[in-house]
């Protein structure tokens, strides 16, 4: 009898231990898949962050953290074919720094990195619809397309482009006509037609032309080029 109370003692005391170590086991479980939870969650949340700041660095102008030229190309062809469906008009714009070789070779290329942020934060402060973009298309040169605007609000906008590279009110090269540096700004605008053969293309040849215009006439200057109804871009440069 008294072997049995020893055996069932014995198998009580080693079951009150198998359960102490099952519950102390299934602890360690759960607090060992809690973590894996957390550093499965903070992973996650790392490949996130990772993947937008690829995104972010695929679309962006890594000095002036406006839309790139690649970005710039994609969102004007999305709006061309928007504008073109619901037959409403589309205008673009192109801003150059005038002189800035001569800013560059007098100042150096770091101060002239910061005078293309600065007129970077000035172009995007002016814009901010979901239909415009700003970007950085060439060195000095930024674009901005402007979707469903037609041409008296182009030239609106990009007379308020003009005065605001100017009131940044950083000094100019010696060489440049003005104390401050200014800007040569010009406008396209089309409204595209499904039986048209005009393609984007045509728009930023137009605004470019007319660009390279108000920059050999002096710059700090705003052109249009006007596009014809119907046939090829016709450039009609109108000084401003």
């Amino acid at each position: 009898m008294e072997i049995e109370w020893a055996v069932a003692a014995a198998l009580i005391g080693a079951l009150a231990t198998f359960s102490v170590w099952a519950y102390a086991s299934r602890r360690r479980l759960f607090e060992r898949a809690a973590d894996l939870d957390q550093a499965l969650e903070l992973r996650t949340t790392e490949l996130e962050s990772a993947r937008l700041q690829l995104q972010r660095l695929s679309t962006e102008d890594p000095l002036t953290a406006v839309a790139n030229h690649e970005q710039f190309l994609e969102f004007l062809e999305r709006e061309w074919r928007r504008a073109r469906r619901d037959g409403l008009p589309l205008s673009l714009i192109f801003i150059d720094v005038d002189h800035f070789r001569a800013y560059n070779r007098q100042f150096g290329r770091k101060a002239g990195d910061e005078v293309l942020k600065q007129v970077g934060r000035a172009l995007a402060a002016l814009v901010g619809r979901p239909g415009d973009l700003v970007a950085r298309y060439h060195r000095d040169e930024f674009a901005l397309v402007l979707a469903s605007t037609d041409g008296p609000g182009s030239i609106k906008i990009a007379e308020q482009v003009r005065t605001a590279v100017r009131d940044l009110k950083l000094p100019a090269a010696k060489d440049a006509p003005d104390e401050f540096v200014t800007a040569s700004v010009a406008t396209s605008t089309a409204v595209p037609q499904r039986e048209s053969a005009w393609e984007e293309l045509d728009l930023i040849k137009a605004a470019r032309h007319a660009l390279r215009e108000a920059r050999s006439s002096g710059g700090n200057r705003v052109l249009r080029a006007n596009l014809g109804l119907a046939g090829p871009p016709e450039l009609v440069v109108t000084r401003r």
